[in-house]
């Protein structure tokens, strides 16, 4: 009886380090691409909001259509897929990346629901579903719904 005792206590040690351990496993990669040659007008009022001061325009950090890599992932399965849009030029790289807007299609117009850092073949939407919203891997982030957009969490 002491050894099945023993045995159980073992057991249960080693189970609860691999319970509290979060492991959030890709799905699928979200394909970041250049985007194609005709009028976006619906991505470049995106832009308009975000990067303003910087997307076709002659300021220090300016960046063009050219520097831009568009990807499109049902990320909340309502059948509509959502936008992720990276900016991938000259002085926007930091540690964790190209910085990236997760957009969602509401009246009309794409709205920022979120954003992020990461490369442009390390964008994975996971299993982990949060309110319905599949959390996003980036490799060095992970960005999980918080019930009105996604917040991004530095991964160890």
């Amino acid at each position: 009886m002491r050894r099945m005792t023993t045995l159980l206590f073992v057991l249960l040690a080693c189970a609860i380090p691999a319970a509290a351990q979060e492991v959030v496993r890709p799905v699928s990669q979200i394909p970041l691409l250049s985007m194609t040659d005709g009028a976006h007008d619906d991505i470049e009022s995106l832009l308009q909001v975000y990067f303003q001061a910087h997307f076709n325009t002659q300021a220090e950090y300016a960046f063009g259509r050219q520097n831009l890599r568009v990807g499109r992932f049902d990320l909340n399965g309502d059948g509509k897929a959502e936008l992720v849009l990276m900016v991938d030029a000259p002085g926007w790289h930091a540690n964790q990346g190209d910085p990236f807007v997760v957009a969602q299609w509401v009246n009309k117009r794409w709205v920022g629901i979120g954003w992020g850092w990461g490369d442009e073949d390390t964008i994975f939407a996971t299993t982990e579903i949060q309110a319905g919203w599949r959390s996003i891997d980036t490799g060095t982030q992970v960005l999980r719904w918080t019930g009105k957009e996604y917040a991004f969490s530095d991964k160890e």
